[in-house]
């Protein structure tokens, strides 16, 4: 739970014989990340070559084309024996030419009617213009429409600049000029920002054009509708088999992807790899089933990284997309998943440490995620805003964050119930603890939390060394520990104004510690260590951050609150611009909230924490994985596997 997955690196010698179904035995049960040959392996052993990639390329491509342009159906599980019979029923599917020349006038009827409807957004702007549309473009003249807006400064440049004729219609104007004049009046438009729309060469009037269009594109799609019943036909007879067939060569092609890492004898072919090592023994059972015992599966002695594939309790899992953002840990290294996902919520909380933000929130969240996973038909979020969120966030990342906030806004609803916060204001009952008359006790509850941190940090580092065998490295941890607990010790001295003489049996036993930390430091990381003694102490005071911006937080909601309540003693306008203030400073308070505890909460793990014990720069475990939905697995039956 709190170390990753144990991996280890297998060899596994099989008959020729029986390498397509150990590969397909592999790919099923996803334990193994398939690797290159070893140098020493590779000087005895040749490459792999024995599978006709390229006829199943050719059959993929063929199958896959027709899977596309055929409708989706219902398919059932269908047994395939071989590649052999892949392709015997890929050659009796005689609809490929049919398919694509359907498919084509598809595309060709499709293409008309998308003409037809932008001829007629077009015409629909000047549908006012009563006169023949010819008259608009010759040899000579070209013309262009310009959408009303309550400012047309486009206009009067043109005619100011540009030898031309305006007609104001209702919805739109038409300036027609020659067409030397094009390049000049492209300018005026790019430097005015404003769009010209060109009238294409059209014959007859507006309504004329209209009904013409309109006929044309219900007879186009008449023959749409044709064209759809045909492949809807070909598509109930054969898509079932066309998408078994797809997704066996979709098999056939991942396990040809590994071909150049595997080598081989005359008689023998092998592979290399890592394995959870939990996963040996059902490998081995499998492996022993489908080859009659033929094999032989050995671990390999390696210095290589091994992988790393994160274990932890479903409860955590979401707060390993935060681990993955800063870094993976080594597969040798304690996974700090759980520590953060304790942390973080409870740091979020008490930066927030109001209820009716906590709930906000939380609605938010809840909403959010519910909104991505089930997105409406069509949404009322202004698009610009909804792509900018997109271009900074993915939606799964965002759904994780959500996740990840809703622990902390519980935490919030409970601190500010206890603080009597509700978006700055107070209920009437006295709070459990009251925020702005107890700084003092807040501000020793964040160091000691800062201290708890800090010291919590080397000690996973001292562990995390021991467990490597880096007893020199776990001693340079208990040496910083040591520091650290000395410099407390003589700073809560000073803080309660207590000598820090000789005289102080507890300041003799910090300087001890903070004397024989810094030996043990020096025999440990050298000299230049040193250095890092004020970010000891700077890492444990930035947990004050913690106090600082909640009481920022509940002070700018009371001041907000406070120039609401006066200005209702006021005149009307008063009253407004008071609502106004407590509705938007209100918003940005919840905004700077929200983004502080996550941002800050985050980076008190990251930087003050992390740095004492995690390195990471790991590898994630990516075992090589075949997925089925139509063929079904040929070796392995039971999923949880």
């Amino acid at each position: 739970m709190f170390l990753p997955s144990k991996i280890e690196k297998i060899r596994i010698l099989i008959p020729k014989k029986y390498y397509d179904n150990t590969i397909t035995l592999l790919g099923e049960l996803g334990f193994l990340q398939i690797e290159t040959l070893e140098a020493d392996s590779k000087k005895m052993l040749a490459d792999y070559k024995e599978l006709d990639y390229d006829r199943i390329n050719k059959y993929y491509q063929r199958i896959k084309s027709l899977e596309g342009n055929l409708i989706s159906q219902k398919t059932r599980n269908i047994k395939l024996k071989d590649l052999r019979q892949v392709f015997h029923e890929a050659d009796k599917i005689k609809i490929y030419d049919e398919v694509n020349t359907l498919k084509k006038e598809e595309d060709l009827i499709n293409a008309k009617i998308n003409d037809d409807l932008s001829v007629l957004k077009i015409v629909h702007k000047i549908d006012d213009f009563k006169k023949d549309l010819k008259i608009l473009n010759g040899n000579r003249i070209e013309s262009f429409i310009m959408t009303k807006k309550k400012d047309n400064p486009l206009i009067k440049s043109v005619k100011d600049n540009v030898e031309c004729e305006c007609i104001e219609l209702e919805k739109a104007f038409i300036i027609t000029i020659e067409k030397h004049n094009r390049e000049k009046i492209a300018n005026l438009a790019n430097k005015l920002e404003v769009g010209l729309i060109k009238v294409p060469e059209l014959n007859g009037t507006v309504h004329e054009l209209e009904e013409t269009k309109n006929r044309k594109m219900h007879e186009e799609k008449e023959k749409l509708a044709d064209l759809n019943k045909k492949i809807e036909k070909l598509s109930k007879k054969y898509y079932g088999i066309v998408a078994v067939l797809k997704e066996y060569l979709d098999v056939e092609i991942k396990k040809a992807s590994v071909i150049p890492k595997v080598g081989s004898t005359h008689y023998t072919a092998v592979i290399e790899g890592w394995i959870e090592k939990k996963k040996i023994k059902t490998i081995t059972e499998e492996l022993d089933k489908i080859s009659e015992g033929h094999y032989i599966l050995e671990n390999i002695k390696t210095n290589e990284e091994p992988p790393t594939k994160m274990e932890n309790p479903v409860s955590f899992k979401l707060y390993e997309f935060f681990i993955k953002f800063y870094s993976i840990p080594k597969s040798s290294e304690i996974d700090p998943t759980i520590f953060f996902g304790i942390a973080f919520p409870i740091f979020f909380g008490l930066m927030v440490g109001d209820a009716g933000y906590g709930a906000t929130f939380l609605i938010l969240s809840i909403w959010l995620v519910h909104r991505i996973k089930n997105p409406p038909k069509k949404s009322h979020i202004p698009r610009k805003l909804a792509k900018f969120v997109k271009t900074i966030i993915s939606k799964n990342s965002l759904v994780m964050i959500m996740k990840a906030i809703m622990p902390g806004s519980v935490i919030a609803v409970g601190l500010g119930v206890i603080f009597n916060e509700y978006f700055g204001f107070a209920l009437p009952y006295t709070p459990l603890f009251d925020v702005t008359k107890r700084v003092s006790t807040l501000l020793l509850i964040s160091g000691w939390i800062g201290v708890a941190m800090v010291s919590f940090g080397f000690i996973l580092g001292a562990l995390n060394a021991v467990y490597n065998k880096k007893i020199k490295k776990a001693i340079g941890r208990i040496g910083w520990l040591l520091v650290a607990w000395g410099i407390v010790i003589v700073g809560l001295a000073v803080l309660h104004k207590e000598s820090i003489g000789l005289s102080n049996l507890e300041a003799v036993v910090s300087y001890v510690a903070i004397v024989l930390g810094i030996i043990l430091v020096l025999r440990s990381e050298g000299t230049q260590s040193l250095m890092e003694i004020p970010s000891v102490i700077s890492h444990i005071l930035s947990y004050t951050r913690l106090v600082g911006i909640l009481l920022a937080s509940v002070i700018l909601a009371q001041v907000i609150n406070l120039i609401f309540v006066s200005s209702l003693h006021g005149s009307i306008p008063i009253i407004i611009a008071g609502c106004v203030v407590l509705v938007f400073g209100q918003l940005f308070n919840i905004v700077i909230a929200l983004f502080e505890g996550g941002i800050q909460g985050a980076r008190l793990i990251y930087v003050e924490f992390f740095s004492k014990f995690f390195e990471g720069n790991g590898n994630i475990f990516k075992p090589f994985k075949i997925e089925r939905k139509s063929t079904g697995n040929v070796y392995v039956k039971n999923k949880e596997l």
